[in-house]
């Protein structure tokens, strides 16, 4: 069972993006919700204050969460809260990445130490959190770029760039726009953890 969260800026096609499951649940952040039902999304539950939904008219016949917009966490972060109560495998968040707001985006990439099942995706971009551990990655996604988080030992194999045990540590900026140079490329992670940010384009 996942958790899948919509939120803005949300994807055109949020279908292309994720199968959403009979047993998946759903939540809709705030303006998402308008976007959820104009891409024919179903909704489980809204969470927001609900301050740019611009039709309050379509919270009428759902599971609402209302937040007072005077608050110490924002509305995404809420929404995390809620799909964690659900125990699942996964949490998806669907859309979050950039738009007019970076800020929200650059708070999104600090909830994954708290909420490490996380997976965040736009018709870009796929942004996860990955342990110790050997990984074969697929050439599907044009460049990898890993950020310490907050420090992590690593090995790199049938990258354009490789490594062997290199200790990247916080805010060093080497793992950005690595490129897969076979059908799929292997990252071992021998201590710590990063951020992985897969990007098609």
């Amino acid at each position: 069972m996942r958790s899948i969260i919509i939120c803005h800026p949300v994807p055109k096609d949020i279908k292309r993006l994720v199968r959403i499951e009979e047993d998946d649940f759903v939540i809709a952040v705030d303006q998402a919700v308008s976007d959820c039902y104009k891409q024919r999304i179903r909704i489980d539950l809204a969470v927001g204050d609900f301050d740019s939904l611009k039709n309050e008219g379509l919270l009428k016949k759902l599971d609402v969460l209302r937040l007072n917009p005077v608050k110490d966490v924002t509305d995404t972060y809420q929404a995390l809260v809620e799909a964690k109560k659900k125990e699942p495998d996964d949490i998806y968040m669907i859309g979050g990445i950039g738009g007019p707001r970076i800020e929200h985006f650059i708070v999104h990439t600090m909830f994954f130490n708290e909420f490490p099942n996380l997976i965040i995706k736009d018709e870009r971009s796929t942004i996860r959190l990955v342990t110790e551990g050997t990984y074969r990655i697929k050439g599907d996604e044009r460049f990898i770029s890993l950020f310490a988080y907050p420090i992590a030992k690593l090995s790199l194999t049938h990258f354009k760039y490789d490594l062997e045990r290199y200790l990247l540590k916080t805010y060093d900026p080497l793992c950005i726009s690595n490129e897969i140079l076979k059908e799929e490329a292997i990252m071992t992670i021998h201590e710590g953890k990063v951020l992985m940010v897969q990007s098609n384009k």
